[in-house]
């Protein structure tokens, strides 16, 4: 099946609140054509936009 890639960017300053920065199509395209020709066994990548809260600064 192979491995998941998950891109997440955050802001914050108290690491309490987060806010996800806007990240231009191309620029993610880029990241994900490089991850997926340069890591062996990744064949997806995915872009979290999941702001906190709700969601938590770390990933789980």
């Amino acid at each position: 099946m192979g491995w998941a890639v998950v891109i997440r960017a955050v802001n914050t300053v108290d690491a309490v609140t987060a806010t996800v920065p806007e990240i231009p199509f191309a620029t993610l395209a880029a990241i994900r054509d490089r991850i997926i020709a340069t890591v062996p066994g990744v064949n997806r990548v995915m872009w979290d936009i999941s702001e906190k809260p709700v969601s938590t600064i770390e990933f789980e």
